[in-house]
Formats: structure tokens, C-alpha cells, sequence
């Protein structure tokens, strides 16, 4: 899993930094356009979600990440023949269907083939792949591309396509792991619970909500806020942005391991505080790029590495929290609810992003992401989560 997870991430790397500027750029498709092609991605994921998550729940997750990969395959594949923003708006539909499937499957999956104690282990060592993926496949693209050549834009997205084929070998080798037998399914029907224990758990509901606001203020900026403001504020060049994401990505990928074993005493919901601080820093760091011009290719490196950290304190803490309150028959539904906070907050950051930065209102928008995300760290700081499981040998 973790190699696939690692040749698919390198695949989404290619395109990550620059699907904004292909879509502008490329596709004269306008800013505040773009935005809502990337919040409308996100809508579709949210309408998709529920559903997946409970074919998760009856099938097991290895028949939905098979599904899913497939679907995605031919989706970003199919990226690299748009023209006109309604194709894009059609292509992207078929994206998102298969990503929320993708992302929803596989941390079922990853879940089921790790214990209790080693989850925060697992899901750090997953994002610090993820990241070394993402960081090569940009650096690669960033020495492919060209503004002025179309078809090294439409390439990107073909070896994104075949990322996925790739990653869908690798689950096919997993041979019986998150299939569910026939008793197996018939155990889980029988088993009283849906979507209404997923919706009454309180601890659930308020972690989510945390959740929700820290992706929609941090995360669901980049590719349209943070993109948009460094290059049309800040001026920085396209191919400048491949290597403030470099800088995230190696610095997850080398010390995500060992921020794993400093948060092992941490309070899970100080650390969520942490994150939370720790973007807000960042986006203050990229206001500096739009205060002045001549170090904005510097603030935007700085902004990335200290986004960074408060991705290697958040990325292992969330899942194994929301995994911890999962019972196992409601799992797929506990890890399709806590994906929809990304879809949501996908759904409103491109759209706020687009709106605020087209009518030039850059200061209003890094005010309000800096004051947000102090305000998700002070509810954070509130919530009451169950202590860390232990192994049998610990006890």
C-alpha cells in the first residue's frame, strides 16, 4: 500500500502545482472560473461520499479502491484534451468521483491492515510518502514544462492518468486483504448502526467540525489562494512554485517520522492546536510576498516549510482519531464523513480564494485565513479525545 500510495502521489505530482495555471493559462479559462471548477470537483465528492463510504462498509475497501483507480485513471488522463471550461467542468466530475472513492478506500484499507497503536505510525508514514511522490513529480514537471508549449501541459496530465494504473497493480498484489466474504457481509448486515450512530457521536461531530475549518482555511488555499496570490500579487514565476512545494515535500518526507515520535506524548488535541498555529504562521509568511515584491519568492518557500510542519502534526493525529471512535461496521462511514470535511472545505476555499483575490482584496483574505485558523487552534484546544490505545506488550 505504501509503495502504491507513493508511485500514484508522484503521478499527482506532476500536475498539483500547476493545475491553476493550466486551467488560466493554458485554457484562458478566468481566475474566478477556475476557482469554481476546483469548488465544483469538490461538490461532486461531497455528493459521491456517502454512498462510497457505505459500499465500504458491505464490499470491503479493496473492491472501491480498485473501482476508484480506474475511474481516476481515466479522468485526469482525460485532463489533457480540454478546451473550453465546460469540458473541464465534465472531465472533473469524472475526478472527483474516483479521488473521493480513492481516498476514502484506502484509508479503510491502510486501517485494517494496521493495529491500534501503530496507526499514528502508519498514516505519518503514508503522508511522508505521499509528500516524496508529490515532491518528484513536481520537481520533474517543473523541468517539462513550458507556457508556450500546450503539449508538455497535456503530457503531465497522461502520465498522471498512468500513475494509477501503476498503484492499481500494486493493490491487485494485496490478494484477499479488504475483500469481504459472504459471512463476512452478512455478519455486518446484521449488525444494527448507519449513518444515524455516525451522526450522534458527539465527540465524532465536534472533532469534524474542527476538522472542517482547519482544511478549509489551510489546505483548500493552495492551489487557487496560494497560487494565485504568488503569482499575481507576488509575480513570482509558474515555474517558481514547484519549488516552494519541493521545499513542503522534502521537508515532510525527511522529518515526518520524527515528528511522529515527538507527538507520541502530546496530547492529540494540542497537537490539532499546533497545526492549526503553525498555518496560521504560514499564511502570514506569504503576506510578505505581496508587502514586498522583492522577497517574494522567499516568502513563498518560507510559507510552504512552515505549512509543512503543521502538516506533519496533523496528517498522522485526524485519521487515527477518527479511526479510534470508528466501530469497526461503521468504518467506511466514519472515514467517508471525515473525508467530507476536505470536500467541503474544497467546495468553499477555491471559491472564497477566487472571489477575494479577482477583486484584489489580498489583505482581507490573509487576515481572515490568519484569524480563522487561531480561532480552529482555540477549539481544538477544547476538545476532550480519547487517550492513545497501547500495544499488548505495553500493557
Amino acid at each position: 500500500m505504501l509503495l502504491g500510495i507513493t508511485l500514484s502521489a508522484l503521478g499527482n505530482g506532476l500536475v498539483l502545482p500547476f493545475a491553476f495555471v493550466y486551467f488560466h493559462s493554458i485554457r484562458n479559462i478566468p481566475t474566478s472560473t477556475a476557482g469554481l471548477i476546483f469548488s465544483y470537483g469538490a461538490l461532486v465528492s461531497l455528493v459521491a461520499a456517502p454512498g462510497i463510504g457505505t459500499l465500504i462498509d458491505k464490499w470491503g475497501p479493496k473492491p472501491i479502491l480498485i473501482a476508484s483507480l480506474l475511474i481516476s485513471a481515466v479522468g485526469y488522463s482525460s485532463l489533457s484534451l480540454i478546451r473550453t471550461a465546460s469540458q473541464a467542468f465534465l472531465v472533473i466530475t469524472i475526478c472527483s468521483i474516483g479521488q473521493s472513492a480513492m481516498w476514502q478506500s484506502q484509508g479503510a484499507l491502510n486501517t485494517e491492515l494496521t493495529p491500534d497503536h501503530l496507526r499514528e505510525r502508519i498514516y505519518g508514514s503514508q503522508f511522508a510518502l505521499l509528500n516524496l511522490g508529490l515532491g518528484i513529480g513536481g520537481l520533474l514537471s517543473s523541468l517539462i514544462i513550458s507556457l508556450d508549449k500546450p503539449v508538455t501541459f497535456e503530457l503531465l496530465y497522461i502520465g498522471d492518468g498512468l500513475s494509477f494504473i501503476v498503484y492499481l497493480f500494486v493493490v491487485l498484489s494485496l490478494k484477499e486483504a479488504g475483500n469481504r466474504t459472504r459471512a463476512q457481509r452478512e455478519h455486518h448486515a446484521s449488525l444494527e448502526g448507519g449513518w444515524g450512530d455516525v451522526i450522534k457521536d458527539k465527540t465524532f461531530r465536534k472533532v469534524w467540525i474542527v476538522a472542517l475549518f482547519a482544511i478549509f482555511l489551510s489546505y483548500s488555499q493552495l492551489e487557487v489562494g496560494f497560487t494565485s496570490f504568488a503569482t499575481t500579487v507576488g509575480n513570482v514565476k509558474p515555474s517558481r512554485l514547484a519549488w516552494a512545494y519541493a521545499v513542503n515535500t522534502a521537508v515532510i518526507a525527511i522529518f515526518q517520522l520524527w515528528v511522529i515520535k515527538k507527538l507520541e506524548r502530546l496530547p492529540r488535541a494540542k497537537g490539532l492546536a499546533i497545526a492549526a498555529g503553525f498555518w496560521a504562521l504560514a499564511w502570514v509568511s506569504l503576506a510578505l510576498a505581496g508587502i514586498s515584491p522583492g522577497v517574494a519568492v522567499p516568502a513563498i518557500i518560507v510559507c510552504q516549510f512552515i505549512f509543512a510542519i503543521g502538516e506533519m502534526v496533523w496528517s498522522p493525529i485526524l485519521p487515527a482519531v477518527v479511526n479510534q471512535l470508528a466501530p469497526d461496521h461503521l468504518r467506511g462511514r466514519y472515514n467517508s464523513a471525515a473525508t467530507n470535511t476536505w470536500q467541503i472545505g474544497m467546495i468553499m476555499g477555491p471559491a472564497a480564494a477566487g472571489v477575494l483575490l479577482g477583486a484584489g482584496l489580498w489583505a482581507l483574505w490573509i487576515s481572515l485565513l490568519v484569524g480563522g485558523l487561531l480561532l480552529v487552534a482555540f477549539f481544538a484546544l477544547r476538545l476532550k479525545l480519547p487517550d492513545r490505545p497501547v500495544s499488548d506488550v505495553e500493557v
